[in-house]
């Protein structure tokens, strides 16, 4: 009889080490996990990004309905601050303000100075 309640032990948490393991498992993983956490002003700057950007330095969907997204119109800004030749926050501001010649418009009209701040706090955590 002794045996029983140590039996029930074992038993009782070896279902609950299989319990959390299927539950881990059965999760989805979520494309969003991978996401970095944003602080406010990297949130505003990904708004103002959607609004005033996103047209042409986000790839779009073809006409073929295809799963893969279609080429962006302007360069896709992922990195854009990291790498061998990261860009200056300045060069970056400058851009935005100015635009390109004959490439993409200046938003020196369309956008203040914080937002321009916001917008490029963003940039950064892509």
């Amino acid at each position: 009889m002794r045996c029983i309640p140590k039996v029930a032990f074992f038993l009782l948490g070896w279902a609950i080490v299989l319990t959390a393991s299927l539950s881990a498992q059965s999760k989805p993983s979520s494309p969003l996990a991978s996401l970095p956490v944003l602080n406010d002003q990297q949130r505003a700057g990904r708004n103002l990004f959607i609004k005033s950007c996103s047209l042409c330095h986000l790839p779009h969907k073809t006409e073929n309905k295809s799963t893969d997204p279609g080429p962006a119109i302007g360069p896709l800004l992922d990195g854009l601050f990291r790498g061998q030749k990261p860009l200056s926050e300045q060069v970056a501001r400058t851009i935005i303000l100015r635009g390109v010649a004959d490439k993409m418009p200046g938003f020196q009209y369309g956008l203040a100075p914080k937002e321009i701040d916001d917008i490029i706090a963003y940039l950064k955590t892509l």
